[in-house]
């Protein structure tokens, strides 16, 4: 899952205002180097995310003329290579389990960083960034079915996962971004 920039900056933003400054559950002895890391792990995610889909990529390339031949569908494949390739990798391909593992990862930072100093349980931390990270994904999700809600909605059938559904999807995806202020 691929977050905007500047969502990812008011994610890193939101949780430091809530942890730190709202409820005083952390207290980072560098608040601007504790959002630095926030948003350095949501970047080794999205690079992970990336890797997965390269290797999908040339595997399917590899294998083209088996789907050829067997008539299968490139998108159909490549959800399926891709399912597979995300199980060995350890990554979760569902939005929502994908921003609980980084609420793991960001609390796991936050434990282990000598700098925070902490004031709860872990488990009332990881909550705490679940929620503002579920909040995210609510408002990703909302950009996401109305770019599909638009390409839908032109005359002629566009098959998901071709290079011309993948290029409208960007193209309208940024106008979304761009109306709500977060490109």
């Amino acid at each position: 899952m691929r977050l905007p920039e500047k969502l990812v900056e008011r994610i890193a933003d939101r949780i430091i205002k809530e942890l730190y400054e709202k409820e005083r559950i952390i207290e980072p002895e560098g608040p601007y180097t504790f959002r630095k890391r926030i948003i350095a792990i949501f970047k080794e995610a999205e690079e992970e995310e990336k890797l997965l889909d390269e290797k999908t990529k040339e595997i399917l390339k590899e294998k083209l003329d088996l789907l050829e031949e067997a008539s299968l569908d490139y998108r159909t494949a490549y959800k399926t290579v891709r399912s597979k390739l995300a199980e060995e990798m350890n990554i979760h391909t569902s939005r929502r389990e994908r921003m609980n593992q980084i609420a793991h990862r960001i609390r796991d930072m936050i434990m282990e960083d000598p700098q925070v100093e902490i004031y709860e349980e872990p488990i009332v931390i990881r909550n705490k960034i679940r929620e503002i990270l579920m909040e995210a994904v609510r408002e990703e999700e909302e950009i996401d079915k109305e770019v599909r809600e638009r390409i839908r909605s032109y005359s002629r059938r566009i098959v998901e996962g071709t290079p011309e559904w993948n290029h409208l999807y960007k193209r309208i995806y940024e106008d979304a971004l761009k109306r709500r202020g977060l490109l």
